[in-house]
């Protein structure tokens, strides 16, 4: 029998070795990262050949981490080896209903809300993938059950058949520049999504979004849309009130003041969420309800205590230069922004061009520190800083005297320094606990 090969570790590699075992598949593993541990029961194939390495392989499951120009995925292909994603893989496994969201920004707290919105009707649904719960734990257990699946890019490189039935884009805008090469591979990569979706699947777009709403001139299944700007078909906010419309007739669903999240990328995350639930079929009074129960995901703006007077926010799910606007955006009053991270090859010059006016402080720490200061005016209404760590970026934050926020939203990813977004964020409310007792 062909063995499979989990290229890649890690928890998504070891969810799909588990779900393979399951349906009583061989597993072998290539991780070449010497750090990783892999379970003493599955082979480790790094430090053979290519040859030996794909040596009776019949499947390769990549882990999302996993470049797509790795040596080992070009020598499969040339070879006629299958090359799938753990999401595909999950996928072929998987008997339930499937919502998938991918989107620049808002993944995280969309899936999270769908999830909880169907949880209220009492629908069994689980939220899964780059959520932190790999599709493939609970693939093969999910009949009569709805996965909501957040998808990154990443994973998009290597689905093959993969249809969801519920389709959203939240917003496309420049990132993993480092990864994809281009701004417009980076769309492709997010449009692949509806690839496999037929007439009777639903793709929901954000209409506020010009990349997003133009994806509808090439797709095949229903189309609706969310707006916070203008009624469209689907959900939209129109003088405070949410409603959704069918094409033919608006309901009203619930007042925007129902919403406990802050910013308005946030009141679209909401109404894509709407979107969804009202062509599953959920009433609007169930939405309303779990709406207004919804609390944003950890590390998502998410407010830690105040020191002196001044509030102090963990941003570190923000992991782009739009999702960090936003965080400023959302802010009242005077703010000391913190910034910085991974190296994603992405200019800054529209970070500066659109910074909102209340951050009069910013502080940068991380691999793309120098990068960032590249990038800023000559002249500018704001001081910039530069400083070798987090924690001596949160102190000096700490010692300004004219702010009324401080605000760690580091705009692009953790791995410069740490394993994900969470391990980030934990690191700074280590740091405010011990630096101002909050």
């Amino acid at each position: 029998m062909n063995k499979t090969l989990i290229l890649g570790w890690g928890k998504s590699g070891k969810s799909a070795c588990d779900l393979l075992r399951r349906h009583g598949r061989q597993v072998v593993c290539f991780d070449d990262n010497e750090g990783e541990t892999v379970g003493d029961d599955v082979e480790n194939r790094r430090g053979m050949s290519l040859e030996n390495v794909l040596e009776d392989i019949g499947l390769v499951v990549v882990n999302p981490a996993v470049d797509s120009g790795h040596p080992v995925i070009a020598g499969a292909r040339k070879k006629g080896i299958e090359v799938v994603g753990e999401i595909e893989l999950a996928y072929r496994f998987c008997g339930g209903e499937i919502v998938a969201v991918t989107g620049t920004n808002g993944k995280t707290t969309t899936v999270n809300l769908i999830k909880e919105i169907f949880s209220e009707a009492g629908i069994e649904a689980y939220a899964l993938g780059n959520v932190g719960v790999p599709f493939s734990s609970r693939a093969d257990d999910m009949t009569g059950k709805v996965a909501v699946l957040e998808i990154s890019s990443f994973q998009l490189e290597t689905t093959e058949k993969f249809r969801p039935r519920f389709a959203v884009c939240l917003n496309v805008t420049p990132d993993h520049i480092e990864r994809h090469g281009t701004f417009d591979e980076y769309v492709r990569l997010k449009a692949r999504i509806f690839e496999n979706q037929k007439e009777d699947d639903f793709a929901v777009l954000n209409a506020d979004d010009p990349v997003t709403r133009a994806f509808a001139f090439s797709l095949g299944s229903e189309i609706f849309f969310f707006s916070a700007k203008e009624r469209v078909r689907g959900a939209y906010a129109e003088n405070g009130e949410i409603y959704f419309s069918d094409g033919k007739n608006s309901e009203r669903l619930f007042s925007s003041s129902e919403v406990r999240l802050e910013g308005e990328h946030n009141l679209s995350n909401v109404l894509a969420a709407a979107t969804v639930a009202r062509l599953y079929g959920i009433n609007a009074q169930t939405i309303a309800r779990a709406v207004s129960k919804f609390r944003a995901p950890r590390y998502r703006i998410e407010y830690i205590g105040e020191s002196g007077g001044v509030r102090i926010f963990n941003d570190s799910k923000s992991t782009n230069i739009d999702s960090t606007l936003r965080a400023c955006e959302a802010m009242k009053g005077r703010t000391a922004l913190i910034v910085g991270g991974w190296d994603k090859r992405i200019s800054y010059e529209g970070f500066f061009r659109d910074l909102p006016s209340g951050v009069v402080h910013i502080v940068c720490c991380g691999d793309n520190s120098d990068e960032i200061m590249r990038w800023a005016p000559d002249e500018a209404e704001f001081t910039l800083t530069k400083t070798a760590t987090l924690e001596r970026a949160a102190e000096i934050c700490l010692g300004y005297k004219d702010v009324d926020n401080i605000l760690f939203s580091p705009s692009t990813s953790s791995f410069d320094r740490y394993s994900d977004y969470r391990q980030r964020g934990r690191h700074f409310d280590e740091i405010i606990r011990a630096f101002a007792n909050v």
